[in-house]
């Protein structure tokens, strides 16, 4: 079994996750057992569609972006794994399985690689586990729903949207700030707009104080602006 020195300080990480709340330190140990943490650099690939699935992670520090490539030949973002945020787990029960997405690195970013064998020993015969997973897939694709409900939405919508989701865990501060490196291509992708049509929303924002943009990285300074963008 994985020793609490060899998982290192991530055991402290983990259980401040809501997935892991309220378990024992002994049985989050069993469903790490073995595990390996992972350093990623921005847009390193982690897994790939369609190869076989041998792992899953759970990602401690930074984002992972998840994709597919659409019949176009273009890229189609899913999904944007933060902390806490299990990736590639319900594949693993499955008899011959394989990465439905491929995951990339938004930035430096760490992830906790378990194997298949240990969440079929461990992870599969805990169904309070299993629900809490459950429940985070359904998050994910009520959020992937809700991009498509404002599919007809004016698109400083679609956009306010997607920027306030992702810094959605801290929307109590006054200005907040997207915990990963966007660029403008990335939100273009997954709104399934132009890439000419973002950079036009966005520098109209900077001009007018809504946000910032450094290095990729957006920090909305007017929160209620951004709510008010959607609301339209």
């Amino acid at each position: 079994m994985l020793s609490q020195n060899s998982l290192g300080g991530a055991l402290s990480e983990i259980k401040g996750f809501p997935l892991f709340a309220g378990l024992s330190d002994d049985l989050i140990l069993n469903l790490c057992a073995n595990s390996e943490i992972k350093v990623h650099q921005h847009k390193e690939q982690v897994f790939t569609f369609g190869e076989p699935a041998s792992y899953f992670g759970i990602v401690l520090s930074g984002a992972y972006k998840l994709s597919r490539i659409a019949i176009s030949g273009e890229e189609s973002v899913i999904h944007f794994s933060s902390p806490g945020d299990v990736v590639a787990a319900l594949v693993m029960p499955q008899t011959k399985p394989v990465y439905p997405v491929n995951v990339k690195a938004m930035g430096p970013s760490r992830l906790l690689l378990i194997h298949r064998d240990i969440y079929l020993q461990h992870w599969l015969k805990n169904s309070d586990l299993i629900i809490r997973i459950q429940g985070l897939l359904s998050t994910r694709m009520a959020r992937f729903q809700n991009q498509k409900i404002m599919q007809r939405a004016p698109l400083q919508s679609k956009v306010a949207a997607m920027l306030l989701q992702l810094v959605a865990k801290d929307t109590t501060k006054d200005e907040l700030e997207v915990p990963l490196p966007l660029t403008r291509k990335e939100i273009a992708d997954t709104l399934g707009v132009t890439v000419e049509s973002v950079i036009r929303v966005m520098s109209e924002w900077v001009k007018k104080g809504y946000i910032v943009t450094t290095d990729q990285h957006i920090k909305i300074l007017k929160p209620d602006l951004l709510i008010a963008q959607v609301d339209e």
